[in-house]
């Protein structure tokens, strides 16, 4: 049976007895409380000692509980669904979208076969282990092949002395389809060259709005800085990536950590709190960064802005201030500093954040901790954009927080029809202006790739996977991996293409290997699924 913690670093059951739905049946077996309490959270993570299918999620003493558990899980995601849908409406844009990722889905499902038999019965993949208490708050952990046992069928004990390298994963998923497994194949790549790699899932949209995820995402961060020793990993070289909206989500988790760290003052999006200098690096690929300027764009594209408006609210003061009012709830924060203040409930999201109106003429207040809608913008609740931009988070960092961050590359495709990457190259120059180094802050923009293309289309056809050794030029601490020194994309007021990150080990040993990666789907299906993604 495999132990999972909980966001604390507390056990909180056997093999997830907190459902990922909250609606699922409690646990048939439990573990005697004596037992638990004499088990240290962060050194003796035991892992089921097999990667079983049967092991996906809960062990069930009899199929009447599977069938249960079945029926209140698919009953969820039905009336999830409905809702979103609800949301959509009938437009023909997304109507659109939505056949060409079916279409795009079946080009690629050669690749996609092998991946699931992969992360179904592969013994180094360990899924679903609880990080919180919360629906959704689970992950997968990759571990690398010299963590099996002698015949290679199961995990040998890991201890203090196995120090792998650690990535934590959030994927993308534009706030609605997320799901840890969308990392399958770059864990698998990068476990593959020795790195544990633990994937975050996460609340979407209608399950939970932007604060929620954010909450999510700040969660399962804390709780494998702290497991990672027990785990097997090294603590010292832990790297965060995200993609698309999980890079929207791990980059302004990154900032407002910084931020709060600096000021001592809860800030919005940084609970629970965890340490930022903790982390090697911050990967961002293709993320949602300049959430202003994307609502336009992606009403455009069909996922449309009355739906992400319902993503991206926050609780206002019902005065028709808007967010602007500065009501969000429990602890008072100004421009001058922070003090206590008794207004608010404190659930959901118990952070607090000073979002500064650079037209205001006094420092405004802000409130941080009442309960905000999932079901969007109702009653009090108001789009947020600025609020939950990491963009602007960048720009409004006070002096001094800019240097409690690990050194950042960010990878974008030119020709990315979803997210532009203009909204990269912003955040670079924001960070740098709050005081990040140049040597420490790298934006890569590779001419003619897509929006999935370093995901999906390009490591499934084979060859060079170009997302792989930039991520792990960036756990070896060589910057932008394969674009190091080989004129890489950037922008103005860059030291140029070449510049590496400082300080971190191999910065100056060029390119580090290049790894070349078997077929997975036949290159003309690649070609084709490239051509139809709605991405």
């Amino acid at each position: 049976m495999a132990l999972r913690y909980g966001s604390s670093g507390s056990t909180t059951g056997l093999s997830g007895c907190a459902s990922s739905s909250g609606l699922a049946s409690d646990c048939d077996e439990r573990m005697d409380v004596a037992k638990l309490r004499k088990l240290h959270p962060a050194a003796s993570c035991q892992l089921s000692p097999s990667g079983s299918m049967l092991d996906l999620t809960i062990p069930f003493s009899h199929a009447a509980s599977l069938l249960r558990r079945v029926f209140s899980e698919a009953w969820l995601l039905l009336r999830l669904a409905a809702r979103l849908f609800s949301y959509l409406g009938l437009g023909w844009k997304w109507s659109v979208q939505l056949l060409r990722l079916e279409l795009y889905a079946i080009l690629l499902l050669p690749g996609f076969i092998q991946m699931i038999v992969f992360y179904v019965l592969s013994p180094r993949v360990q899924r679903s282990i609880v990080y919180g208490s919360k629906p959704r708050q689970r992950l997968d952990l990759y571990y690398p092949p010299a963590a099996l046992a002698p015949g290679g069928t199961r995990l040998r004990d890991l201890d203090h002395t196995a120090q792998f390298p650690v990535v934590i994963y959030v994927t993308g998923g534009a706030w609605t389809i997320g799901y840890k497994a969308w990392g399958a194949l770059l864990a698998r790549r990068l476990s593959d060259q020795g790195v544990l790699v633990a994937c975050l899932d996460y609340r979407n949209f209608p399950q939970g709005d932007a604060l929620d995820m954010l909450e999510d995402v700040n969660t399962g961060i804390a709780w494998v800085l702290g497991a990672c020793p027990g785990l097997g990993g090294d603590p010292g070289c832990v790297t965060l990536v995200g993609q698309s909206a999980g890079g929207h989500l791990a980059g302004l988790a990154l900032i407002k950590q910084a931020q709060q760290a600096l000021t001592g003052c809860p800030t919005l999006g940084a609970s629970p709190a965890w340490a930022p200098s903790a982390l090697h690096a911050f990967v961002g690929v293709s993320a949602a960064l300049d959430l202003v300027a994307l609502a336009e764009h992606l009403h455009r594209r069909g996922l449309y802005k009355d739906l992400l408006d319902r993503v991206m609210s926050l609780t206002t003061n019902g005065n028709g201030d808007g967010y602007n009012g500065r009501h969000v709830g429990y602890v008072t924060v100004t421009a001058n500093g922070c003090s206590e203040s008794g207004g608010g409930s404190g659930v959901g999201l118990a952070g607090a954040a000073e979002e500064v109106d650079s037209a205001a003429e006094e420092p405004p207040v802000a409130k941080v901790g009442t309960s905000h809608d999932a079901s969007g913008c109702r009653g009090r609740a108001k789009p947020a954009y600025a609020a939950l931009s990491p963009l602007e988070a960048a720009r409004r960092l006070p002096p001094g927080a800019a240097r409690l961050l690990p050194p950042v590359l960010l990878i974008h495709g030119t020709a990315d029809k979803t997210v532009p990457a203009e909204g990269s190259a912003r955040l670079g120059e924001a960070l740098q202006s709050a005081g990040l180094p140049p040597s420490r802050c790298r934006v890569v923009l590779v001419p003619g790739k897509t929006h999935t293309a370093f995901l999906l289309e390009d490591p499934m056809r084979g060859g060079r996977d170009i997302l792989t050794d930039s991520v792990l030029g960036a756990v070896e601490g060589r910057g932008a991996g394969p674009w190091e020194g080989n004129g890489g994309g950037h922008w103005p007021g860059q030291q140029g293409p070449g510049a590496p990150f400082a300080g971190g080990k191999g910065a100056q040993e060029g390119q580090g290997d290049v790894h070349i990666y078997g077929t997975l789907c036949p290159g003309f299906l690649c070609d084709l699924a490239g051509w139809v993604c709605p991405f």
